[in-house]
């Protein structure tokens, strides 16, 4: 059996490695799910040397007493697309605002609206070429 953890840990190799090369601004967002999952993020990636996240949300207080792990959730749906898709490592991804509701953002919600962001950004990447 394959060693998994190692090839995770490792990453998908660079073969058909994807390049930003300006900002990329999306929204990905999540309202799914049997309890009506509720999440919303809007981000903004840039070239960099290597990953990097800032979070600039304003509302960390609120989101932090969620106990969604914020930003966690987020950041991981948003790899599980970015390193499947290319990948895209060399970034900069910069947490702008957020839309939550108290009851329904759950932690599988905002990791949907991080892989929703995924998906938009490679979208973007796609069309630029």
């Amino acid at each position: 059996m394959k060693d998994y953890l190692t090839l995770w840990a490792e990453g998908p190799s660079d073969e058909g490695s994807r390049t930003l090369t300006a900002p990329v601004t999306v929204i990905g967002e999540w309202n799914h799910g049997a309890k009506s999952e509720f999440a919303k993020v809007q981000l903004t990636v840039q070239p960099a040397k290597d990953f990097d996240v800032v979070d600039a949300v304003e509302q960390k207080n609120e989101l932090e007493m969620l106990d969604v792990g914020w930003p966690d959730p987020v950041i991981l749906g948003l790899l599980d697309t970015l390193m499947n898709a290319g990948p895209l490592r060399n970034v900069r991804v910069t947490l702008e605002r957020v839309w939550y509701h108290e009851l329904d953002s759950t932690r599988n919600a905002f990791r949907n609206a991080g892989r929703d962001a995924g998906r938009k950004i490679i979208d973007a990447l796609d069309r630029k070429v």
